[in-house]
């Protein structure tokens, strides 16, 4: 695992919670007592949630190993890297492990956003490069995206889906390397289009987010986007797409109400004003809230039947 940060420590509890010795990197040794804080803390949520046994939390923190050295990591089946949303960053650090990799090693980024193709060639190994793009928090959400590149082999796909699956995740295949894979291309084009309608004083930024909380949100767990279209008619869907899709927004960039924000210094809770003022808001009480919102969410989804397994 590289990193130990946001993202990194979760993921790394998924791969020793599924039995895996796993070691994790980080330039900066202090991260690794946060990332100890952190899995420990997930795992108390997981067993009050009755998600994992208190024996299988226990087992986590002894298969976890923290390390500053390149050469640690190099013998691992799957390296997963999970370093800062920047190409020049992700570049060098592939460039500094190269020499370190045994030959049969494979190496997946968790980017969000850049194509495979900007980053392949600095791995050394473009054939056995692909993505593992997790979602917050990493180490509940079991869904993955898992891209075919340019230069990415079969086997290497077949092989990290297969990985992925072995840990308990429901990773999809992506075939094309394209920008946002899938899961964040449709997030942003539901922002665009809420974006355009507040810019223009259509609607309020509170009371967009209580229609798509309230109206069709709730049925995405159960039905996804393209069932959802199934069940309510094809003919429906078809009509839809003639009436309103040309009225849609298709802006190539941010729109107004978005860029004034941010160039204001207003960035959303981590400052505490965005669209909404968060000023009263504790960061880390908030973002534990939400967990322990999203916990009682896939406890009932398991429930009824509708959690992927």
């Amino acid at each position: 695992m590289l990193g130990a940060g946001l993202m990194g420590h979760g993921i790394a509890q998924v791969f020793a919670l599924a039995g895996h010795q796993v070691t994790v990197l980080d330039a900066d040794p202090a991260a690794f007592d946060a990332a100890r804080s952190k899995v420990a803390r997930n795992l108390e949520l997981m067993v009050e949630y009755r998600l994992v046994t208190a024996e299988q939390a226990e087992a986590v923190p002894e298969r976890l190993t923290f390390t500053t050295h390149l050469a640690d990591v190099g013998h691992s089946a799957l390296i997963i890297e999970a370093v800062t949303e920047s190409v020049d960053v992700k570049r060098a650090v592939y460039a500094d492990l190269a020499p370190h990799l045994s030959p049969e090693t494979f190496l997946a980024s968790n980017t969000s956003s850049i194509p495979i193709r900007l980053m392949a060639d600095a791995t050394g190994r473009p054939d056995r490069f692909t993505t593992t793009h997790f979602f917050r928090p990493a180490y509940l959400c079991p869904m993955v995206e898992v891209t075919m590149g340019e230069l990415t082999s079969e086997a290497t796909v077949e092989a990290v889906l297969d990985l992925l699956r072995g840990a308990g995740l429901r990773p999809v295949r992506i075939n094309v390397d394209l920008p946002g894979q899938v899961a964040n291309r449709l997030r942003q084009a539901l922002f665009r289009e809420a974006l355009d309608l507040v810019d223009r004083g259509v609607i309020s930024a509170e009371d967009i987010d209580e229609l798509t909380a309230y109206s069709f949100s709730p049925r995405m767990p159960l039905m996804g986007v393209i069932r959802d279209r199934d069940l309510a008619g094809l003919e429906i869907a078809l009509n839809g797409t003639e009436s309103v899709w040309p009225d849609l927004c298709n802006a190539d960039s941010g729109h107004s109400v978005l860029r004034r924000l941010v160039e204001e210094g207003h960035f959303g809770l981590k400052t505490g004003r965005g669209f909404f003022d968060w000023s009263d808001v504790d960061f880390a009480a908030q973002w534990e809230t939400l967990e322990r919102q999203q916990l009682e969410i896939y406890a009932t989804l398991r429930k009824i039947g509708a959690w992927p397994v």
